[in-house]
């Protein structure tokens, strides 16, 4: 096998700024929309909380917004002052009331993720009162991911009344970013008493809604969802922020990947043939003759993929290897296991790779082998995960998406039934 060095970054995951680009917001004001969303979240959960949980529902009793020089909630006893509370949104138990920074947090979401982030930062607050009405307990992560899993089918039901919660276009896919921006910060452990689950673990809740409803989030309590959020192993971990250099990330990580594939297709009864390279290019010097194909300068920017003439994996070492890692290591490595996936289609005549459904089984693929480095199940394996290594995957299908039909949304979903669910799963929901 043969691996080239790729070139390092110099930049950290958090220089990435996740600007979505959700078009015009229409004639609505933050405050308005925050007005549209709680007054159908009313109507919603007043038709909803006797199917789901058999009791009536019963008014919040306060909806507070605030701003550094209006009033603070009171929760309880505690008196707060703005600077506890800056840019968040919050539902007190003891009062009863949901609050939220109308200056500095509302507008902001709006602006940079449009206004269904706004309703679902709404709705999941919402859900922490059905969650007081129906008196549900957990862990605060588990109740976290249940509340981001009833905003998910709060959205799926909206999006087809109110215009201004549309999911279509770019909608859902700056949701994602939404909930990447309101993640726990990278190394919370999903023990912590504040957690509330890394970008992969909340994203995987609100799609789990989305797609199933509000039944499959009535089950958190009983059979809470595993958490992906992992804490740093090491103070060198903590130092680097959970990244490799690349110099050190690529021959475990092939190393893994090669692994993974030949128990897996052991597994299968099938033969694993190792990939012949990994390749970079330049692609303003270099040209990469594959099959019939000549490519070079723009077709290779930006580009990877998998030739199978010379069975071989080229990536962009310019523009798409530095963004990449400019996210973090696992960006690049879950870039280079989809096209091992690629490759695995191929060898086992699985799906055509120019097609969606087989550009999402790839993702879904990625998602197995992902769960197998997070879970050490792959034999003489070399890499642990560290924190944010999931989540750089899902950053990344955000900041370097395809010119084709598949969103970062569809990628997300699809990465997440091959993490969460596995091989089979992967052929049943793509093939």
């Amino acid at each position: 096998m043969l691996a080239v060095a790729l070139v390092v970054g110099a930049c950290s995951e958090s220089d990435l700024r996740l600007d979505a680009d959700v078009g015009t917001t229409g004639a609505l004001s933050s405050d308005q929309v925050v007005s549209v969303a709680l007054d159908d979240l009313a109507e919603y959960w007043t038709d909803r909380l006797p199917e789901v949980y058999g009791i009536e529902f019963e008014p919040v009793a306060g909806l507070v917004p605030y701003g550094p020089t209006t009033p603070t909630p009171q929760c309880g006893p505690t008196d707060l002052d703005y600077d506890d509370v800056a840019e968040n949104a919050l539902y007190c138990p003891d009062d009863d009331i949901i609050a939220w920074d109308r200056v500095a947090l509302i507008p902001q979401l709006q602006g940079d993720f449009g206004p269904l982030t706004v309703g679902i930062v709404l709705s999941h607050e919402y859900a922490h009162a059905i969650q007081a009405r129906a008196g549900i307990s957990g862990s605060t992560v588990t109740l976290e991911l249940q509340a981001d899993c009833f905003a998910g089918a709060w959205v799926a039901d909206v999006r087809d009344r109110i215009d201004v919660f549309d999911t279509s276009g770019d909608s859902l896919d700056a949701a994602i970013g939404g909930f990447l921006e309101l993640r726990d910060t990278v190394g919370v452990s999903g023990g912590d008493p504040q957690a509330h689950g890394s970008g992969f673990d909340r994203v995987s809740a609100f799609q789990q809604g989305f797609e199933d409803g509000n039944d499959a989030c009535t089950t958190y309590e009983d059979d809470p969802p595993t958490v992906v959020a992992i804490p740093f192993g090491s103070r060198t971990d903590l130092q680097q922020e959970g990244n490799l250099p690349l110099d050190e990330l690529i021959e475990p990580l092939l190393a893994d990947l090669e692994s993974f594939y030949a128990a897996l297709f052991a597994d299968l009864g099938e033969p694993w043939d190792p990939i012949d390279g990994v390749v970079p290019v330049d692609p303003t010097q270099d040209t990469v003759d594959c099959g019939s194909e000549q490519l070079s300068g723009n077709d290779l920017r930006l580009a990877s993929f998998y030739c199978a003439t010379d069975d071989t994996i080229y990536l962009d070492n310019v523009d798409l290897v530095p963004t990449l890692d400019r996210i973090g290591d696992f960006a690049v490595g879950g870039e280079i296991a989809r096209q091992y996936a690629f490759a695995a289609q191929l060898r086992l005549d699985l799906a055509d790779s120019d097609d969606d459904s087989g550009r999402l089984h790839a993702d879904c693929l990625t998602g197995v082998y992902a769960s197998a480095e997070f879970l050490q199940r792959i034999p003489d394996q070399q890499l642990v995960l560290s924190p944010g290594d999931i989540d750089e995957i899902l950053i990344a299908f955000l900041s370097v998406g395809e010119d084709t039909g598949t969103t970062a949304f569809e990628r997300t979903a699809a990465f997440r039934v091959g993490f969460v669910d596995g091989f089979t799963a992967c052929a049943s929901a793509y093939l």
